[in-house]
């Protein structure tokens, strides 16, 4: 059989590569989200069932040198795990929501399906693009339409209610588990507010 490529025009083969990439990529992030998941359990079984201590005298000491995590994050990470559930690392993982973020949703989710509009949506790969649709519309009608402020000191009462979520979404972000590409990223979002916050400042001197 002639191969494929080679009877593919050049746009349609570029189009069918791009295809074939975010397909793959899709997928990678299902499996990720369920390792996440696995690995959580671990987490907590290790902690636990205190098998630390083959290794060393506290969970403490024990998360850093042995999991390469500090032990506030790994104990985050089991906490998302009893809270939502297995669930949970698939939907971040496809998605980025924060904790907060899911648990205004989290109704919705159940025995790995999204409910929506009364349709169950399952939680594979091949359903990724109508999971983030789903998360999306959900995650806008649990937010409620605010009355405008109308003093000065409402509005900055507003605005530091707004900063202060945005600030607990990025250490939320900063301390998951991210690519070196993705790092960058948040590295890059983050020079780029600082820059706009001082030039805010020198506007107020």
């Amino acid at each position: 059989m002639e191969d494929l490529k080679t009877t593919l025009p050049a746009d349609d083969e570029g189009e069918f590569a791009l295809g074939l990439m975010l397909g793959s990529r899709k997928a990678f992030a299902a499996v990720a989200g369920r390792c996440s998941a696995a690995d959580a359990e671990c987490l907590r079984r290790i902690r636990d069932e205190k098998l630390y201590l083959r290794r060393a005298a506290t969970w403490e000491e024990f998360c850093p040198s042995h999991l390469g995590l500090s032990r506030a994050h790994a104990n985050r990470i089991i906490h998302h795990l009893e809270e939502f559930g297995p669930d949970y690392f698939e939907i971040a993982q496809l998605t980025r929501i924060t904790p907060e973020q899911y648990r205004a949703i989290a109704p919705a989710i159940r025995e790995r399906n999204i409910h929506i509009d009364g349709q169950a949506i399952a939680l594979i790969p091949e359903n990724s693009d109508r999971v983030v649709a789903a998360v999306a519309a959900l995650r806008q009608a649990a937010t409620p339409a605010a009355a405008p402020p109308s003093s000065a000191e409402e509005r900055m009462t507003a605005i530091h209610r707004r900063f202060d979520q945005l600030a607990a979404d990025y250490q939320e972000l900063a301390s998951s588990t991210l690519s070196l590409a993705e790092k960058s990223q948040v590295g890059a979002v983050l020079s780029n507010m600082l820059l706009v916050l001082h030039r805010l400042e020198l506007q107020w001197r």
